[in-house]
């Protein structure tokens, strides 16, 4: 249940006319109470904004399918989980400690999801339910083999109904990459197989077959476009191109750029948030390769400030550093790092992301580097899941060296 549910803003009207009638009351609970108005009045399409894309096979520079999500959320505390449901296993981006919901995942099948809040699905009058997205997102990985199966798992829900006002991203091992901006009845096929926009598709948080005006991150799905474009025609979409400079992309429109402050940037409308709390990049090899070889390239933590995982469901497992009783340790990491080049709650210094970036890019290049490598010779003959461990493993102690020395020199400066 998001926070715009919890809490009881819809008596908070109420609550403020009593609450004048009682000569108790403090000047701190009427400051409180105006507070939460305002944030409902001002924030509400703030809580749960998302940048997404993916891309076909005739897309991409190696004929991959791609699947992309930066999750941008109020819960910045993510973690990665595994999980078994008869012949499916899958793992995804959770919540901590909350395993009844999934963000974005994979499953050993090959199929792959993740979604970006679209209220604008909502029809006008409709009494319109919405927050379900993660527990359908796992319902679907723990049932679908591919597109095919997802949309089933719609149709059948149709007349019924579901809690859910999204753009669903799926792709799966027959080279199928397709969004469904899905409402509580219906849902609209966008296919890069058939589409006349491109072999590509971004979407933030509105729909292309909107029903209502309540639609949102226009700058962020605007700038996304610009970049997948770009590297669609210089015949560089992969998954390296999206991680390195797309999730991370802190660029705006010149309009919005506050010039008064030129060593900071207001991360409000770019791609990379503030709010931005893991990022999911999934890379398969498509029609003719093997599901199991789908890599899911895991950030767990704000895009700009992290560095992005190699992981594979045939492993069996989520590292420990990923997943443990107490959360994610990388994820801590990454919010330290975070806390540290933030100026204040919206704002980077630029100055000290572009000296940390650079030690982290050094840490995600020996990755891409490794894990080239190694794909090589597992496409020749399918790994056993120890070999998938061990090499997982390798890749997250190069991330942790590059994450505490970029602690380090931090450390440092602040000294």
């Amino acid at each position: 249940m998001p926070p715009w549910e919890r809490w009881p803003y819809q008596n908070i009207s109420v609550n403020y006319t009593r609450a004048l009638h009682n000569t108790d009351i403090t000047m701190k609970r009427l400051f409180f109470l105006f507070s939460v108005i305002l944030f409902f009045c001002f924030n509400v399409h703030d809580i749960a904004a998302c940048t997404t894309g993916l891309a076909g096979p005739e897309a991409t520079s190696n004929s991959h399918v791609i699947l992309w999500k930066n999750r941008d959320s109020g819960f910045n505390n993510n973690e990665l989980a595994f999980f078994r449901n008869g012949d499916f296993r899958y793992m995804g981006i959770i919540n901590t400690n909350d395993t009844s919901q999934i963000w974005a995942g994979v499953n050993n099948y090959g199929f792959a999801i993740m979604n970006a809040e679209s209220r604008d699905m909502a029809a006008p009058g409709e009494n319109t339910g919405y927050d379900d997205e993660g527990y359908l997102m796992k319902a679907a990985l723990q049932q679908c083999k591919n597109s095919a199966d997802f949309e089933e798992m719609l149709k059948s829900t149709n007349s019924e109904g579901r809690k859910v006002t999204s753009n669903f991203g799926v792709i799966d091992a027959l080279g199928n990459a397709v969004f469904f901006e899905t409402g509580n009845h219906e849902y609209v096929r966008f296919d890069t197989k058939t589409s006349k926009e491109s072999p590509y598709l971004i979407r933030a948080n509105f729909a292309y077959e909107a029903r209502s005006s309540e639609g949102y991150g226009y700058v962020r799905h605007n700038r996304a476009q610009a970049l997948f474009k770009k590297a669609y025609h210089c015949h560089n979409l992969d998954h390296r191109y999206i991680i390195s400079t797309v999730s991370g992309d802190i660029e705006l429109p010149d309009s919005l750029i506050e010039k008064t402050n030129p060593v900071q940037r207001k991360t409000q409308d770019t791609v990379n948030r503030y709010r931005s709390v893991s990022a999911s990049v999934f890379d398969s090899y498509g029609a003719g390769g093997s599901p199991e070889l789908t890599t899911f390239w895991c950030s767990l933590g704000e895009p700009a400030v992290s560095i992005s995982i190699p992981l594979w469901v045939r492993s069996g497992r989520v590292p420990l550093v990923l997943d443990s009783d107490s959360g994610s340790s990388l994820n801590k990491l990454f919010r330290d790092i975070k806390e540290v080049l933030y100026a204040d709650q919206t704002h980077i210094d630029l100055v000290r992301l572009e000296r940390s970036r650079k030690i982290l890019d050094k840490g995600q290049k020996q990755i891409f580097r490794k894990t080239a490598k190694e794909l090589k010779k597992w496409e020749r003959a399918l790994p056993e899941p120890d070999t998938i461990v061990a090499f997982q493993e390798k890749m997250l102690s190069i991330a942790l060296r590059s994450v505490n020395k970029v602690l380090s020199n931090l450390q440092s400066e602040n000294n």
